[in-house]
């Protein structure tokens, strides 16, 4: 073995651990709560009132060149994060020092972000918080496909859908809250995920052990080979990764610029664009929960990923498809549900999928940090298409880019279709 791992049979653990065991589930949910309230609520809500105050004519383009440097300085470190947490043989284990020190650098960059008053600033603070959010993704992740038994993946999966859902809900209504204490307004997030993470690392404190055996080098050669999408014995893992960078770029999308297209083309001020971005988040919220424990329980049930995926996307996409056709609020109201629903299906189950097509166990750190490339470069690709298509058909053409977004969920459905290791 390149790397210890602990033994799935409770009987051979030592008591600590089956404990641990026993606490490993609602831990990581609380994790990935504090994780995903820190690295969405900034690109979904808040990062557009920070640099609407301090650019309001430039605000698209500001807003598409922060996000963009904060997602390339998340694509280029999370390989080489997620290669040395697999490596790491501190005395306090691989995943739980890039964990908690990820949490603490993101916040540190919250901080960053929300108290110096200019664009530079906030694009250096949101790379400072974009490179922690890798670190600690790159000890979160891999503890799934290493502790939790193929059989609760999808489950747990669910759940931590769920509280994507609600990470994004309480954004929303934070930035709802503070839109005039935008310090706060960034900074709180990041508390959150310090004390998520310190609570995992707690639990996992007898499970995590340092890193054993040898592992091959890893260079400037294997980095660049990290991003490479093979069609050898990694292919499932490829078309998994393929169609979760789609269907990424199809939800960042619309997530990031629903506050514009409410002021821009239902007419709305920033301020009543995001108590009604709020309030459209709380309605969807109770939805995306019944979709996301439903269909979790389901997947587990029928032993079947690839159904639900689909589905999934292509509901996201019709979703798509009815904001592109609107421009009023209650028929972005229906948009927002039924991609919801969408969405909500479709993340229930892609965390199991990609726990389920890891190539190689002793490296899932590595592994899953590259499937965490596919969830975070939508956030490079989204700004692109949007700056593309807008600049194509019109500054606030909003509605095309729902279109083409769209387009992207539909070839999300099909791509999934292409991974055979799964049912």
């Amino acid at each position: 073995m390149s790397a210890s791992v602990v033994p799935p049979d409770d009987d051979v653990r030592p008591p600590a651990a089956r404990l641990e065991t026993k606490l490993l589930v609602p831990a990581l949910v609380l994790a990935a709560f504090g994780l995903y309230f820190a690295s969405l609520t900034p690109q979904i809500v808040t990062l557009a009132v920070r640099i609407t105050e301090i650019d309001p004519d430039g605000k698209t383009v500001a807003l598409s060149t922060v996000i963009l440097v904060g997602a390339i300085m998340s694509i280029l470190s999370l390989p080489l994060f997620g290669a040395l947490s697999d490596r790491t043989r501190s005395r306090f284990g691989r995943r739980r020092p890039w964990l908690v020190g990820g949490a603490v650098t993101a916040l540190l960059g919250l901080i960053v972000a929300g108290s110096v008053p200019t664009l530079a600033g906030v694009a250096a603070g949101w790379a400072i918080g974009s490179l922690g959010a890798s670190a600690a993704f790159s000890g979160f992740l891999p503890l799934i496909p290493e502790f939790v038994p193929d059989r609760l993946r999808a489950r747990l999966s669910g759940l931590i859908g769920f509280v994507v859902a609600l990470s994004v809900l309480s954004g929303v209504f934070l930035g709802a809250e503070l839109v005039h204490q935008q310090l706060l307004m960034l900074a709180v997030p990041g508390v959150v995920a310090v004390a998520a993470a310190l609570a995992l690392a707690h639990v996992i404190r007898h499970l995590d052990r340092p890193a054993s055996g040898e592992f091959p080098a890893f260079g400037v050669r294997e980095f660049a080979a990290s991003y490479w999408i093979r069609t050898g014995g990694d292919r499932d893992f490829a078309w998994n990764w393929v169609s979760r960078f789609l269907i990424g770029l199809a939800y960042v999308g619309v997530q990031t610029y629903a506050t514009y297209y409410l002021t821009d083309t239902v007419g709305l001020s920033i301020d009543d664009a995001t108590a009604r971005y709020a309030t459209f988040t709380a309605i969807s919220t109770p939805v995306s929960v019944v979709c996301f424990l439903l269909s979790g329980y389901l997947s587990d049930r029928l032993g079947r990923r690839k159904a639900f995926v689909t589905v999934g996307a292509i509901i996201l996409a019709l979703g798509l498809v009815v904001a592109s056709v609107t421009q009023s609020l209650n028929g972005f109201l229906a948009a927002w549900l039924i991609l919801s629903v969408g969405q909500a299906i479709y993340l229930t189950v892609d965390i199991a999928i990609a726990a389920e097509v890891v190539p190689d166990q002793a490296h899932a750190g590595k592994a899953m940090s590259v499937y965490q490339v596919a969830t975070l470069l939508p956030n490079v690709g989204a700004p692109i298409v949007a700056v593309a298509v807008l600049a194509a058909s019109g500054s606030s053409n909003y509605p095309a880019f729902f279109a083409v977004l769209a387009v992207l969920g539909l070839l999300s459905a099909a791509t999934i279709l292409f991974v055979r290791r799964i049912r």
